[in-house]
């Protein structure tokens, strides 16, 4: 039995691969588990990356950033009334726990107690020797008639047979309730959240259900706590292990455009979409999936087709208000937009994709300083999410706050996500680099790389070039005014060309961008 005591109030149980805090049982995703082990098991010395990498990723190659963000959150699960700093990280080396370790193993005098035989048992055993004969005869007489009573009720004791077998199946396979780990934002409820349903997942007969939640909890988990890659590669991993166990149900087709989306694989994802449809056409679910990975792509028309089939099925559905909220920001009908976010305003007027979306629309309508003040309130509640310190860099630098912005583009830089080239692009331009810039392109995504690929050349001080980049991706679909309107963008383009007549061209590509989405507007749209 292997049992640590750490620090004053935690019990890290081995065999039962438990922690206790207190008398409380405390739940930790695997990653979290297996770095508290090795840091255990080798205090109070200081564990190297690489026995960290080998112990705990397994020999898996991430980056210091991963380790970090681990490190803390295990911090965090570790920390003490006195505000004692659990792990110390020793610059260069690695780290080592700061709390006291002793293991609580069985003494050995009580495990020859246990084997010592008792004069009581001794006895007991001689007078079973001493009677043998007669039990065994008595014992033999009962299995007769116990015979002869079977052959008479054979027929019923049959019957109660087949019951029996057929209740020890049914329960031998459990259903675990997967709907309470559905929607949840908080970083240690979705780790508790994880780590219950990845442990009991094997036992239970609704698989299906325990991935797809899975994979969506990864994937709150990449974009609201620091855009990890890891998580987006379990979310991946669970959406498909999902579907391939599927047996033509929709819900894992769902869960896999949004992983998608994520990825920046639109027109996988609308593939995905479209397959959950076609097993269920009337889940507005599956169509929101859909406009929503139709809206990224560009394909503004598809999007808005795709949201009204959600919208007339459930107008008041969350879901549905917020992407539909985002397309018709890429049609410039901002008061029916401003409609949708009130009504999401009062089922979730503290929900992180809420505030998100609501950011996006100030940026739209270029009131600037809502955005900053809502993307303010966004980050205190999740301060890792790194599209809202994208927005919130945009924000800042349009109303000349350039410093500011760059510590948020920094932040975007750091991450592992899709926008981390463009973040870096940006901050280039601000200090004047020639960076000659190779990114990885989004694999289906033609504005969006028509759009890096214009900063690449401003970068490289084609500004010709970025002309025609620009104008390719706007007429692809790009509609990000904000990003065209980036002080960033246009006083390095200024700084580069020697003549008006780029600059001219540059302000009628903005007023192209905004006929275009001008000419997307309906003239009526159903009330809401």
């Amino acid at each position: 039995m292997s049992v640590y005591r750490v620090g004053k109030n935690l019990t890290l149980n081995l065999d039962e691969r438990k922690l206790f805090k207190g008398s409380t049982e405390v739940f930790l995703p695997e990653l979290s588990y297996r770095l508290l082990v090795c840091l255990v098991e080798r205090a109070p010395n200081v564990v190297t990356h690489d026995i960290l990498l080998e112990y705990v990723w397994q020999g898996k190659i991430v980056s210091e950033d991963t380790i970090k963000k681990r490190v803390s959150r295990l911090r965090e699960v570790l920390a003490v009334e006195n505000m004692q700093n659990s792990i110390i990280a020793e610059r260069g080396l690695g780290y080592r726990l700061n709390l006291s370790v002793k293991r609580d193993e069985r003494p050995d005098s009580l495990k020859e107690e246990l084997q010592k035989p008792s004069k009581l048992l001794r006895l007991q055993s001689h007078f079973f020797i001493t009677h043998r004969v007669l039990i065994g005869g008595l014992f033999t007489l009962g299995i007769i008639a116990f015979g002869v009573l079977q052959q008479i009720a054979s027929t019923k004791i049959q019957h109660a047979d087949e019951v029996a077998i057929s209740l020890s199946i049914s329960d031998e396979s459990s259903e675990l309730d997967v709907a309470r780990f559905m929607g949840l934002q908080d970083r240690s409820k979705i780790d508790s959240a994880i780590s219950e349903l990845e442990g009991n997942f094997k036992q239970a007969s609704n698989k299906i259900a325990i991935f797809s939640v899975l994979s969506e909890l990864y994937l709150t988990m990449y974009k609201l706590y620091g855009a990890e890659q890891d998580d987006l590669i379990q979310a991946n991993h669970f959406a498909l292990k999902a579907v391939n166990a599927s047996n033509g149900q929709p819900w894992p087709y769902v869960v896999l455009g949004n992983v998608q989306i994520e990825q920046g694989k639109y027109k996988n994802a609308i593939e995905s979409a479209s397959k959950a449809i076609s097993l269920s056409p009337k889940w507005v679910k599956a169509h929101a999936v859909k406009s929503s990975a139709l809206n990224h792509h560009g394909d503004i028309s598809r999007a808005w087709h795709a949201i009204q089939i959600a919208h007339k099925l459930q107008p008041d559905n969350p879901l549905v208000q917020k992407v539909r909220a985002q397309v018709l920001l890429n049609k410039n009908m901002f008061s029916w937009s401003a409609r949708h976010l009130e009504s999401l305003k009062a089922s979730s007027p503290q929900g992180a994709f809420y505030l998100l979306t609501q950011a996006e629309y100030f940026l739209a309508i270029k009131d600037y300083e809502k955005a900053e003040k809502t993307l303010t309130e966004l980050l205190v509640l999740k301060p890792d999410f790194v599209e809202a310190h994208l927005f919130m860099a945009s924000s800042l630098e349009l109303q000349g706050k350039i410093d500011k912005s760059i510590d948020h583009l920094e932040r975007v830089t750091n991450s592992q996500s899709k926008h981390a080239l463009l973040a870096q692009l940006l901050i280039n331009l601000v200090d004047g680099k020639d960076s000659r810039t190779q990114g990885k392109a989004l694999e289906d995504d033609a504005y969006t790389n028509q759009f890096i690929a214009s900063l690449i050349a401003l970068n490289n001080k084609d500004s010709e070039h970025f002309l025609q980049l620009v104008e390719q991706a706007v007429q692809s679909g790009f509609s990000k005014d904000y990003l065209l309107e980036s002080n960033i963008i246009y006083t390095s383009l200024e700084q580069q060309v020697h003549s008006d007549k780029l600059l001219k061209d540059f302000q009628a590509l903005k007023t192209n961008l905004f006929n275009i989405k001008q000419a997307r507007r309906v003239k009526r749209v159903p009330i809401l």
